[in-house]
């Protein structure tokens, strides 16, 4: 069992840093898009990790709720940062100054999340967006923390609050 947490660890500090060089992207949107496919498939690859049901549409739809109802301020930093890049050269070191922090604190906070509760034997079909989205927050200004502080390398799930599964 610790060694399956540990396997999940190193899938989300791997996607998660994954996720920060996909926000060099210069490209205004495709920095978006490569960072939620970066997403979408550490999800798969946790789901697969505890053996849960992956049904892609359902989790880019989590996702989407979660991202949605707790980053509206990052949400509009992450695409004023996605867009800031159609400016030639300034615009684009301005875009890279936020995307890619911002990426992979966002990937490593979804990354715990999903870890958590399918630890706890959730699955993409109970995933209570409502409960989650609290503890989502905190993740999230846990790894900006983190990310700011360089401490990225020890993504913990020890302190997350426990959501039933059924």
């Amino acid at each position: 069992m610790e060694d399956r947490k540990k396997r999940a660890q190193d899938l989300i500090k791997y996607h998660s840093y994954a996720s920060g060089a996909l926000g060099l992207i210069p490209v205004p949107g495709a920095d978006v898009a490569a960072v939620s496919a970066a997403q979408l498939n550490m999800i798969h690859k946790l789901a697969k990790l505890y053996d849960v049901e992956f049904a892609q549409e359902r989790t880019r739809a989590i996702v989407v709720a979660l991202l949605g109802g707790v980053m509206p301020g990052a949400l509009s930093t992450s695409v004023l940062g996605s867009a800031v890049k159609a400016v030639p050269f300034v615009g684009t070191v301005l875009g890279m100054a936020v995307m890619p922090a911002l990426s992979l604190a966002a990937t490593q906070a979804l990354g715990r999340v999903f870890a958590q509760h399918f630890e706890t034997g959730g699955t993409l079909l109970n995933f209570d967006v409502d409960a989650m989205r609290e503890h989502f927050a905190k993740e999230l200004e846990r790894a900006k923390a983190e990310t700011s502080g360089s401490a990225v390398d020890a993504p913990q799930m020890e302190d997350a609050p426990v959501q039933k599964a059924g």
